[in-house]
C-alpha cells in the first residue's frame, strides 16, 4: 500500500486530474466574465465579485486543509490530496477508510498504512471512488426535477429549510454514532469541536462578528485536533 501511495504513477495521474479540473474551471469563468459583459455589467463590478468571491472561497477552504493533515495518516499525502481536492469529505473517507480497515482484519486505519496490501487499498480506492458517485447518479435523472419542485411549491422557502434540516439529521444518524461509541478520546475531540461550533456560532449572530461564520468550521476542526492532546493524555 505504501508503494501505491507514494508512487510517481498515481501522483502523476493525479496531478493530470487536478489540471483537468482547473482547466475546465477557468474555461466556464471566462464564459461567464464574457456572458457578463455582454449583458452590460461594468468591469468594475465583475472585479468586486470576483475579489469577493475568492475570499469567501479560500477562507472557508482552511478546514479542508486540516483535513489533509487529519486524512495524510491514514491514506497517505497523494491520495488524500486527490479525494479532498475534487469530491471527498472528511468525514466519509475516513468512515469508509476505517470500516475497510475493520473488514479486512486491521485494528485501525494506521495499522492498514503500515501492513494493507496492493490489492486491500485497491478495495480502498474503488469504495471511496464509487461511493461517491452514487450522489451524482440521483442527481442525473431527479436533480432539475427536485430543484422545480422545490420552487413551484406555495411554502418554497419553509419547504427549503425542512428539507436541509431532515438531510442533515439523516448525516448526523449516521456519523454521530459511529464517532460516539467507536473510540473515547475520538467522542471528546467531537464532542470539544461541537462545543466550539455552538459558541462560534452564537458569537457570529452579534453585530459586528459576522466575519465567524466563515472560520467556524476551521476553528472547530482546529480545536478539537488541539484538544486530541490533552484528551490522549488524560485517558491513555
Amino acid at each position: 500500500m505504501k508503494e501505491i501511495i507514494s508512487s510517481p504513477l498515481l501522483t502523476g495521474m493525479i496531478v493530470i486530474g487536478l489540471i483537468y479540473i482547473a482547466a475546465f474551471s477557468l474555461i466556464y469563468l471566462k464564459k461567464a466574465y464574457t456572458h457578463c459583459l455582454e449583458l452590460g455589467i461594468s468591469k468594475e463590478k465583475l472585479k468586486t465579485v470576483i475579489k469577493s468571491s475568492l475570499f469567501f472561497s479560500i477562507v472557508p477552504s482552511l478546514s479542508i486543509v486540516v483535513g489533509l493533515f487529519v486524512l495524510i495518516p491514514v491514506l497517505g499525502t497523494v491520495w488524500s490530496w486527490w479525494r479532498l481536492s475534487v469530491i471527498g469529505s472528511l468525514s466519509y473517507e475516513t468512515m469508509i477508510s476505517s470500516s475497510v480497515a475493520s473488514a479486512i482484519g486491521f485494528e485501525s486505519s494506521v495499522q492498514m498504512l503500515e501492513q494493507a496490501t496492493a490489492r486491500q487499498f485497491g478495495v480502498v480506492m474503488i469504495l471511496m471512488s464509487v461511493g461517491m458517485l452514487s450522489g451524482f447518479f440521483v442527481l442525473i435523472p431527479l436533480g432539475k426535477k427536485l430543484c422545480m419542485s422545490v420552487q413551484k411549491t406555495e411554502n418554497a422557502s419553509t419547504w427549503k429549510y425542512v428539507l436541509s434540516g431532515v438531510f442533515m439529521m439523516c448525516l448526523f444518524s449516521v456519523y454521530v454514532p459511529v464517532l460516539l461509541i467507536g473510540d473515547t478520546i475520538q467522542a471528546l475531540v467531537m464532542v470539544t469541536g461541537l462545543i466550539i461550533a455552538v459558541v462560534l456560532g452564537i458569537l457570529s449572530s452579534r453585530p459586528g462578528l459576522k466575519w465567524l461564520n466563515d472560520f467556524i468550521m476551521a476553528f472547530s476542526m482546529i480545536g478539537g485536533m488541539v484538544s486530541s492532546l490533552l484528551w490522549v493524555k488524560l485517558f491513555s
